[in-house]
């Protein structure tokens, strides 16, 4: 906490209050790119604990490597819908190279990492804060344009909510409209709650207001889609109220060399070289 000197970790003692100060590394959509989690690992910094918002397996080779680390870090985490295929592979007709790769896998996950993996919630919270790999209102579904975000806010009331799937870096932030009263959309559109979309592809700190919410994506650290190279993740201070998004450099042509070792296919790597 600014001004108390204090260091991040340390026990605040303040008005006989106790709790320890804890930042949190988050990271979602890993789907199975060791290189690029190795790269969060070795960057991210002043992190205390791990937020994972599910996707751990699927499209790139090492599934094993990353649910290891997430187990040997005791991260809090969510179930995705490709984790969720991994589990259900064999029940499931085999059609196309995503269901083709999750099958590959599901032959090679350990039992440590697939019984992780079938623990995993739908949904979780830590300090309040709503996790989810999707919607809050469907777990599965894509949250991505202005009116899914007001209907979340409009129905789950959460300060703080978390989310991936999308593998698009930024958030929604609202306000409440004074005495029940409507307010106009950013775009000029019809009245309703108060919505914002801020886009952070490129880095960069949100800082929420004492009476704001956010919706906040990290994005992507296995396959980010929004135009920017990289291994996303993000830094939750929940008691300054601020999350930091970064984007970790990695050599791509280490994933190249794993691609072709397992003869996965190579628009995989095409995805990553264009950040979509």
């Amino acid at each position: 906490m600014k001004g108390f000197g204090l260091a991040r970790g340390d026990l605040f003692v303040l008005a006989g209050y106790y709790r320890w100060a804890v930042r949190y590394l988050i990271v979602s959509d890993l789907h199975g790119n060791w290189p690029a989690l190795e790269a969060v690992i070795k960057e991210a910094r002043g992190y205390d604990q791990v937020i994972f918002l599910g996707d751990a397996v699927g499209y790139y080779p090492d599934g094993n490597r990353v649910l290891d680390w997430l187990r040997s870090v005791k991260a809090t985490g969510v179930m995705g819908n490709h984790d969720i295929w991994l589990l259900e592979i064999n029940a499931m007709q085999i059609d196309g190279p995503v269901l083709e790769i999750l099958s590959w896998q599901a032959e090679r996950l350990s039992p440590e990492n697939r019984a992780y993996l079938s623990s995993l919630p739908w949904t979780a919270e830590v300090e309040g804060a709503l996790l989810v790999h999707g919607s809050p209102l469907d777990p599965l579904a894509y949250l991505e344009e202005i009116e899914q975000a007001r209907d979340v806010f409009d129905k789950v009331k959460h300060r703080w909510i978390f989310h991936g799937h999308t593998h698009l870096a930024g958030s929604y932030l609202t306000l409440e409209a004074p005495s029940g009263r409507g307010q106009a959309t950013p775009e000029g559109g019809a009245t309703g709650r108060w919505v914002r979309y801020n886009r952070y592809a490129s880095g960069g700190e949100l800082i929420v207001a004492p009476k704001a919410r956010a919706i906040v994506n990290p994005g992507s650290t296995g396959q980010p889609r929004d135009g920017v190279v990289g291994a996303a993740y993000a830094i939750w201070d929940a008691d300054e109220d601020m999350v930091e998004f970064h984007r970790a450099k990695y050599n791509l042509e280490h994933v190249l060399a794993r691609l072709h070792h397992e003869r996965f296919p190579m628009w995989l790597y095409e995805r990553l070289v264009l950040g979509k």
